[in-house]
């Protein structure tokens, strides 16, 4: 299944909602979710086919184009990934992969982030412990090594820009917009109404100079879907000068804001994962710690939402609740909840299409930490397990991009707090 670049460069200061405004103070997220830009692009190519709904005034035809509903709809359709903050050119970052920071890293509260006294991930101690059975957190680095100060959870996005091994991370900048409310009947300015648009805009240089922003993640699909959706974006939308689609997302767009340039990227060819699961197995003086196991991470780079038959959310993922997605989980998968990180959040935003807020849905964070341990003997097994994971994603919602994991990262070897 092709994996394909996706990029967003930033034009203006964007606001994609996260639902119903807070008094009168709507905010922004600092990342693009998948369904914001799948939104807006499926909106373009709806008006172009003149099949798009808006103002309640019905539509001609009411049945989707075949072009359309091969590209966006479907049991099998494509999946919009959640896209990530880069502060580079797009030009300049092929082959670039960004990731929530996982909850697994720290960094130490006096000199913070990879610039600082670095950051330390402690996963693969996790990993080392679950082997020898010991309870979890036992060897944690309570300091930093370097200065004796206190570690704190690291958040934000991380990115490694090829052909780097190490990783950067993106400041957002944000930027408050004061507006005058109107009043709905005469559409002049209302008296006493004022409005907020917290917006993420890019960040300066220390000589004021703003840097570039772009958003990063990727698409994936069929070889017959990414026809098709290059001849729709051919088609329906606007050619821009740097080279990509002129696109308009989140909302305040008519305030010009929301403006960004739409870049389709290379096919991702997947790194190989026997490597990675092989660099995973928990190790003690040059040898295994547990022969008879095998260990693997699943980081959730989006947010994951799993249902049980009354379709109620799975607060605990057991090997019985992937198996409702997965049909080919290996015999005796252990999902290692004691030694997995976890944290919940509330799914949220507006529908254009409906013209009403979603429907608030509690969710596993993105960052989170899955550790899942199966037999030796089921390596192969294992495997074709994992791949799957990482082609087709878990869960709900994966058109949007939610449920999209990463197997055995490398964020987690290159940071170990072990080493």
């Amino acid at each position: 299944m092709p994996k394909l670049e996706i990029f967003l460069e930033s034009l203006s200061p964007l606001l994609v909602g996260t639902g119903l405004a807070i008094g009168n103070v709507q905010s922004g997220r600092k990342y693009i979710p998948g369904s914001a830009w799948r939104g807006a692009v499926a909106s373009l190519i709806l008006s172009g086919l003149r099949q798009r709904k808006h103002s309640g005034r019905p539509v001609a035809v009411t049945e989707p184009d075949p072009l359309f509903r091969q590209a966006f709809l479907g049991q099998d359709a494509a999946r919009f990934g959640f896209l990530y903050p880069v502060s580079r050119d797009a030009a300049d970052l092929a082959g670039t992969t960004t990731l929530p920071i996982p909850l697994t890293a720290r960094t130490c509260k006096h000199a913070k982030g990879f610039e600082g006294h670095g950051v330390y991930d402690g996963l693969l101690n996790r990993l080392r412990e679950a082997a020898e059975g010991i309870h979890p957190y036992s060897r944690e680095a309570g300091q930093c090594p370097r200065c004796r100060q206190r570690m704190d959870r690291m958040r934000g996005f991380a990115a490694r820009v090829y052909p780097a091994e190490s990783y950067i991370t993106t400041k957002v900048g944000r930027r408050s917009y004061v507006r005058v409310g109107l009043n709905r009947y005469t559409e002049t300015a209302q008296d006493q109404v004022l409005y907020v648009l917290d917006a993420v805009v890019p960040d300066r240089e220390k000589d004021g100079r703003e840097k570039p922003l772009t958003f990063v993640g990727a698409w994936h699909g069929n070889d017959q879907q990414l026809q098709t959706l290059r001849f729709l974006l051919d088609n329906h939308l606007l050619p821009h000068t740097k080279g990509g689609y002129e696109l308009s997302i989140g909302t305040a767009r008519a305030r010009g804001m929301g403006q960004v340039c739409l870049h389709l990227g290379n096919p991702l060819a997947s790194s190989h994962l026997e490597e990675r699961l092989r660099r995973f197995q928990p190790q003690a003086g040059g040898g295994p710690l547990d022969a008879d196991h095998l260990y693997a991470a699943l980081t959730l780079r989006s947010p994951l939402l799993l249902l049980d038959e009354f379709g109620l959310l799975v607060a605990q993922v057991t090997a019985a609740a992937l198996e409702a997605y997965c049909p080919n989980v290996p015999p005796e998968l252990e999902v290692l909840s004691e030694y997995s990180v976890v944290e919940q959040e509330s799914g949220t935003g507006w529908a254009a299409a409906w013209g009403l807020p979603k429907p608030v849905m509690p969710a596993l964070a993105a960052g989170s930490v899955l550790v899942v341990r199966a037999p030796g003997r089921r390596r192969d097994e294992l495997l074709d397990f994992l791949t799957s994971l990482e082609a087709e994603g878990l869960g709900e919602r994966r058109a949007e991009g939610w449920g999209e994991v990463l197997v055995c990262d490398p964020f987690h070897v290159i940071h170990d707090e072990g080493r």
